[in-house]
């Protein structure tokens, strides 16, 4: 069984996206809230490194998808060549939705958690999920996650969305990494 990943940036109280309060109206309400995330190089190639050890294909919610393939596709780093060559599997219950506006990309149509599971049980790498924020919360609380890859900035929000706000069960987790950056920036890894 192939394990998943949930990898999302965090904010030091615990947020995967901040209010988006303020921003211009030029900015995208989903961008304008991930605007805590601390730009960090080497944190990046470090991540984009463990992604290229264990994982082969990344499962993205609808407008994760189309946000992420807007950020990444014209990109030059070692995460960004990653991101464009992996396999890409988006979960919508839109079937018409043209997933080919970025290479290697299938759709996934119906219900999120019985794609996730099945996508678990197929042939293949580490699966690592990016978002967005409703997605990730039905695939914790249908016990699905086997590690949470946590990038933590050093923001405070004091509100916004996170992964585990309609948890169903506590859960109990194993740290089994952890590392700074001299931005501030920690990567904590957990363990189901």
């Amino acid at each position: 069984m192939r394990k998943l990943i949930i990898s999302c940036n965090i904010t030091v109280d615990g947020f995967m996206a901040g209010p988006g309060g303020g921003s211009p109206p030029s900015i995208p309400k989903m961008l304008s809230s991930l605007d805590f995330i601390v730009d960090d190089p080497e944190q990046e190639n470090d991540l984009a490194a463990r992604f290229e050890e264990a994982v082969d294909t990344i499962v993205f919610g609808r407008k994760t998808y189309v946000v992420m393939q807007d950020a990444w596709s014209p990109l030059d780093s070692r995460m960004a060549a990653w991101i464009n060559g992996a396999t890409k599997v988006v979960l919508s219950n839109n079937s018409d939705f043209d997933v080919s506006i970025w290479t290697n990309a299938t759709l996934a149509a119906g219900d999120a958690v019985e794609q996730v599971r099945a996508l678990k049980e197929s042939s293949g790498g580490a699966l690592v999920m990016f978002g967005g924020v409703q997605t990730i919360r039905a695939v914790v609380n249908a016990g699905l996650v086997d590690e949470y890859w946590l990038k933590i900035s050093p923001v405070a929000t004091g509100q916004g969305s996170s992964m585990f706000a309609e948890l169903c069960e506590r859960q109990e987790l194993k740290l089994t990494g952890v590392k700074g950056f001299p931005s501030g920036m920690i990567d904590a890894t957990y363990t189901t």
